[in-house]
């Protein structure tokens, strides 16, 4: 597909070849802030219910930990399972946010993608290699725009979580006084909240991106009227190869139908413009089968077959014409019986010898 042209020209909505085509190369859309809400919403979700528990009692640990700090321990085995227990609750405080976030991408992409595996995206692109190439990314009009919307997320969230935390130096003066416990809490508290609001945020942002992901995917698939000639002739071939091979078929076809003349019962004419070839055996058949029919210069071949393997020729016009009306290879209807048998009893009382006196 012409690649080269301006994209002033490519002014036509991408074919659906072109664009599964596109998801073949692995161009699909993809929006890195809706997986960024995803990612947060299950993070939010996963630590209401069981990360908020975990966070408590990570702290009580710790607090137990650092209170007991100056005390020196001579003994390595409670060092060492000091260490462990305060291992085992940061593990217990992270790997159900690390793993579902980690479970939300692998899922959200294979649903982006409708489950799109490219193995040959796995071998080393060389040209990637390239500076030059690589200097064209970097600075490329989308990366820019990417850079753009970044600095602005981040603009947004700061403004957000400055507010949040200005709120909470009104109660600063009585943190002082609380317990480890209720600050664990308030924190917790004021933790949930700022992501709920960041979250909300993030859909905004996410729904703002999925639009512009799609848009500019499709932009940029876009097509020129020589990219859908191009395309259409790949698909459906060249049209004069395509004319040579209905030529070839038509001759093939021609060339059946002559010899299933040679095997006819009769031939109606038109005497010249119509012809028409039918097969009977009362065994086989309820009813006579139109076995080749022909106008003008094929309706001259059929009757010439007819003639050399000795089928009968009958001149009946309106019955040829109508004859000819109906598909090829078909038993006649029953409109077209009383004619035909009279016609075929004809026939089989011109082949019948006469009996001696």
């Amino acid at each position: 597909m012409a690649e080269d042209g301006s994209s002033e020209d490519r002014t036509q909505a991408p074919t659906g070849r072109r664009l599964a085509k596109a998801r073949e190369d692995g161009n699909v859309a993809q929006s890195r802030e809706t997986q960024m809400l995803l990612v947060l919403g299950a993070f939010l979700a996963v630590f209401s219910i069981v990360g908020a528990s975990a966070a408590v009692r990570f702290v009580a640990h710790m607090h137990g930990l650092i209170e007991h700090f100056s005390t020196p321990i001579d003994d390595m085995a409670s060092i060492g399972l000091v260490i462990r227990q305060a291992m085992t609750e940061g593990f217990l405080l992270m790997a159900p946010l690390v793993l579902v976030s980690l479970v939300t991408v692998i899922a959200f992409s294979m649903f982006q993608t409708q489950f799109l595996f490219r193995p040959q995206a796995l071998i080393p692109d060389l040209t990637r290699l390239s500076p030059f190439n690589g200097f064209k990314r970097v600075f490329s009009l989308r990366n820019l725009i990417e850079l753009f919307k970044s600095l602005m997320k981040f603009l947004v969230f700061g403004i957000v979580l400055y507010v949040i935390a200005s709120g909470t130096l009104n109660v600063a003066p009585e943190a002082e006084r609380w317990t480890v416990r209720r600050l664990t809490y308030e924190l917790i508290s004021w933790f949930t909240y700022a992501t709920l609001i960041i979250l909300l945020v993030q859909a905004f942002i996410a729904g703002l991106d999925e639009l512009w992901t799609r848009h500019s995917r499709i932009q940029k698939l876009r097509m020129s009227h020589q990219d859908i000639k191009d395309e259409t002739k790949r698909e459906d071939g060249d049209p004069k190869i395509k004319a040579k091979r209905h030529q070839i078929r038509m001759r093939r076809a021609r060339h059946r139908m002559i010899q299933s003349v040679r095997k006819a019962t009769v031939v109606i004419t038109n005497p010249t413009h119509y012809a028409v070839a039918l097969s009977y055996e009362s065994s086989v058949a309820a009813a006579p089968r139109i076995v080749a029919k022909g106008t003008d210069e094929l309706a001259a071949r059929i009757r010439e077959a007819a003639q050399d393997a000795k089928v009968p020729v009958v001149n009946s016009p309106p019955l040829a014409r109508g004859l000819y009306a109906l598909p090829l290879d078909t038993e006649i209807p029953q409109e077209f019986f009383k004619p035909v048998a009279a016609i075929i009893a004809y026939v089989i009382k011109l082949k019948t010898p006469r009996s001696r006196a």
